[in-house]
């Protein structure tokens, strides 16, 4: 399934061999997955351990998705109901215009 995504409860992937994310206090170390059920399980485990509500949407392993999108470092899309790009916010974080994407939100809904 090169570049489709599945949604699951849960959420992000982790980083090379045992890297650690965050910035602020808390870190997390995960393990790279080498398949994608070991993606979802670390999606799953970051999303209880962060308390994220909204659902993930995880990448194939092949990471088809982030490649054709820019999703690296980090961006913020707004996808409608018809499936098509919305907003396309710049790479984060200091890309990030959370104005502007509430303005794309308020027009769609």
């Amino acid at each position: 399934m090169g570049g489709q995504q599945k949604q699951q409860d849960g959420g992000k992937r982790g980083g090379a061999g045992g890297e650690k994310a965050g910035g602020g206090t808390d870190e997390v170390s995960v393990t790279q997955p080498k398949v994608y059920e070991e993606r979802v399980d670390v999606a799953k485990s970051c999303q209880a351990g962060l308390d994220l509500k909204a659902p993930f949407v995880i990448d194939e392993m092949d990471n088809g998705v982030g490649t054709t999108y820019g999703g690296s470092p980090d961006r913020i899309y707004i996808v409608g109901k018809n499936g098509k790009i919305h907003f396309k916010g710049e790479k984060g974080p200091r890309g990030f215009k959370p104005d502007e994407a509430e303005e794309s939100l308020k027009q769609i809904l």
